[in-house]
């Protein structure tokens, strides 16, 4: 009898970390986006602080998600060849059109939205804090309507790359666990934990002459608890059914993966208490509270990325594999994800400047007027 010993080399990943970082922050930019109109709906019952959160939430995460994904096209020449080649049956062809508007939409809602908040920085004392105020572009006012209708376009537009970015990936058969409709549900479900968690953080760096409990009014509790609370239990309920969908139920055969299933459930089930321990009493809300609720909430939907795109890789698909993946400390890994991470902070501690800036001169003056601050009257 002759024995013939077949070896498999290793075969690297194709999806690098860069992918989870794209939809991390591309889905908290539209799931912001969302969340920005269900506040300008009922503007008189939520702050302005929150909104203004938003704002930089959605504006920032539109710009750094482009970032990482020219970094996971390997080359900024790919990036030429989707409009010099567009293949309208490609959702990455299609994705290269979505992507550029909603995000000139983001930034330009955004500005629209925090040009009062600009203008009041012609009071401060220090000058170059002043010359920012001539971001504004004029004096001319914001109309309600304008923003609401603008915002609202801008949220049809994140619906948009919602659609693209979880297509993209369900379309490839050979990966049963993405090749299912359960997996885009899940990372738009998720993409709210992301966008909350980040709003979190956000508000948290804004400067304020009060506690951030002072500032956030009984719908805002209301709204970043329900959300929470929603994509949480919605997310780990589509856990089971999205591992379910591999073959022969293989995923709970194996230690590794049994792993990751309970640690993506535990996450999710920790985001939702966290949230009703942090939320649930309107005048507790602290710094600390507000941070606790970030940690939660991102490592819910980091963790629901990086397990459902790069740990099913590991997978083997037509052979025995193996495809093993370490995470590198270069570009392509943990230095990547720290330098996105770090930009995404310089860009949100600079647009928290842009928020009441007067108040860290020493100033004691009200939150600067703003059009969506006046309150309701009955007529």
């Amino acid at each position: 009898m002759m024995i013939t010993e077949v070896l498999v080399p290793a075969q690297d990943v194709a999806w690098l970390p860069w992918v989870v970082q794209y939809f991390f922050y591309i889905g908290s930019a539209y799931a912001a986006a969302l969340l920005l109109v269900v506040c300008l709906l009922f503007r008189r019952q939520t702050s302005h602080r929150l909104r203004a959160a938003l704002a930089l939430v959605m504006a920032i995460g539109a710009m750094v998600g482009p970032l990482a994904l020219t970094g996971d096209l390997h080359q900024p020449g790919r990036a030429w060849h989707f409009y010099a080649h567009f293949t309208p049956w490609s959702w990455m062809s299609l994705g290269s059109l979505f992507l550029p508007i909603f995000t000139a939409l983001a930034v330009l809602t955004a500005w629209l939205y925090l040009r009062a908040d600009i203008a009041a920085l012609k009071q401060s004392q220090r000058p170059l804090i002043r010359t920012l105020a001539m971001l504004t572009l004029g004096s001319w006012p914001t109309s309600d309507k304008t923003m609401l209708v603008t915002a609202i376009v801008t949220a049809l537009s994140g619906l948009t790359i919602a659609l693209y970015t979880g297509a993209e990936i369900a379309v490839v058969a050979s990966r049963p666990l993405w090749h299912q409709p359960a997996s885009p549900l899940l990372w738009f479900v998720t993409a709210f934990l992301a966008a909350v968690g980040l709003t979190a953080l956000v508000y948290s760096l804004l400067p304020s002459n009060q506690r951030p409990a002072a500032q956030l009014t009984p719908f805002d509790h209301k709204l970043l608890r329900q959300t929470t609370t929603s994509a949480a239990v919605l997310a780990f309920l589509l856990i089971p059914i999205w591992a379910a969908n591999n073959p022969g139920f293989t995923l709970y055969e194996r230690s590794d993966w049994i792993i990751n299933l309970s640690v993506l459930s535990l996450s999710m089930l920790l985001a939702a208490v966290s949230c009703w321990l942090i939320l649930g009493r309107e005048r507790h809300v602290t710094r600390l509270g507000l941070s606790l609720l970030a940690l939660t909430t991102l490592a819910a939907a980091w963790l629901t990325r990086w397990i459902s795109m790069i740990e099913v890789q590991t997978l083997a698909r037509f052979d025995a594999g193996p495809y093993p993946y370490q995470l590198p400390l270069g570009t392509n890994g943990l230095l990547g994800i720290a330098g996105m991470l770090g930009l995404w902070l310089a860009l949100a501690l600079l647009g928290s400047e842009l928020i009441q800036g007067n108040t860290k001169t020493g100033s004691t003056q009200p939150e600067p007027h703003h059009p969506m601050n006046q309150p309701h009257t009955s007529q």
